[in-house]
């Protein structure tokens, strides 16, 4: 059987469509569903217990106690082999529950197992993969400071398992899987000492999860089979809260080591990797639309990123004269500037143009 747990923190609409996602699955047994309400709202518990089905476990905290530490509420109540974590603004499309349990099935060393991820409804926007936090990816960061010609080495290798990902028709082993959609093994969360330190209010507990299993010897899978959608939105309060969970997942797996401590302090007196001459894009109606330079209108690969290095980065595969971002998407995007790659869907391309915007803000509306 499959458990799947949900957090609510004053989304409880968007929570209630994505338990439906997962109520409406095919081939499989009928998942036991817990949802933790993270909101301290009275209107907000009406709407889950209004709105969701009968059968479903509801636990209702007094406060926000975090994401971590309501995933692990959720867990001490569940009974399931494998346990689902979905994000209020993720959906499971048809048959994704049914071909992740296969695969954890199947693959007897794997821990979890994650979908392949959309963020629009056309199923034409790539979310990017999982990145782990490791010693090997600061220095790599330190390759790129060295000298210009190695500026572009970090983005290089992140866009080559990115389109890697990307385009695999069979499970394929990777680095880590967000805390967002995974599908986890019971028996490997309490091999690897339970799910979510609650160390980690919110964000970075799912990396230390993902840590924990690796070193408990599971492997980590993305099943391409499957499918999701995560209506994922970014604005600048998100980014302080990574930064906070960002330092506790130092404190707990970096500082002490003689190896991070080197490279950080290289990475602290080296100068930035230059960031690549973008040009500037003017946005009207809420909409994105990128010309395509003749030479690439047959197929070309669209990035979109917080930063000019494309880490992370959002891909579209496409062809034709122009590249758009529906104003649903654009506004998704918010209040800090953004980047756009185009260039070849291929690891190493001479041909590379790169614009950048302002994000939406809500006040001009």
């Amino acid at each position: 059987m499959i458990t799947a747990i949900l957090v609510n923190y004053c989304t409880a609409k968007q929570t209630i469509s994505a338990v439906q996602s997962v109520v409406s699955q095919q081939a499989i047994q009928t998942p036991e569903i817990i949802v933790v309400d993270n909101s301290a709202s009275d209107t907000e518990e009406s709407l889950l217990r209004e709105g969701l089905p009968d059968d479903t476990v509801c636990i209702v905290n007094s406060e926000n106690r975090g994401f971590a530490r309501a995933c692990n509420q959720a867990f001490e109540r569940s009974n399931g082999e494998f346990i689902l974590l979905l994000n209020p603004d993720a959906r499971l499309l048809p048959n994704a529950l049914s071909k992740l349990q296969n695969s954890l099935k199947t693959l007897t060393d794997a821990g979890a197992a994650g979908p392949r991820v959309y963020w629009d409804d056309n199923c034409q926007f790539l979310m990017p993969h999982s990145t782990f936090p490791g010693i090997v990816d600061f220095y790599k960061e330190t390759v790129s400071r060295l000298h210009p010609r190695l500026a572009n080495y970090k983005s290089l290798d992140f866009r080559k398992k990115a389109l890697k990902i990307w385009t695999a028709t069979e499970p394929i082993t990777v680095d880590a899987l967000s805390g967002g959609h995974v599908l986890i093994r019971r028996e490997a969360i309490l091999k690897c000492g339970g799910l979510f330190d609650e160390r980690f209010f919110m964000y970075w507990e799912d990396s230390d999860l993902m840590y924990r299993l690796k070193k408990a010897g599971y492997r980590l899978y993305i099943e391409p089979s499957a499918r999701c959608l995560h209506y994922y939105e970014h604005h600048d309060k998100k980014d302080r809260i990574i930064a906070q969970g960002w330092s506790a997942y130092q404190q707990k797996h970096l500082t002490n080591k003689l190896s991070y401590q080197l490279v950080n302090w290289l990475n602290q007196r080296l100068r930035p990797v230059p960031s690549p001459m973008t040009e500037s894009i003017a946005i009207k109606h809420n909409k994105l639309i990128l010309p395509i330079p003749r030479k690439l209108e047959d197929h070309w690969l669209l990035e979109l990123g917080v930063t000019p290095q494309m880490i992370p980065a959002i891909g579209c595969f496409g062809s034709g004269p122009a590249a758009e971002v529906s104003p649903i998407l654009f506004k998704r995007l918010q209040k800090k500037n953004y980047f756009a790659r185009l260039s070849r869907p291929i690891p190493h391309s001479n041909l590379v143009y790169y614009w950048q915007w302002q994000g939406y803000s809500p006040k001009f509306d």
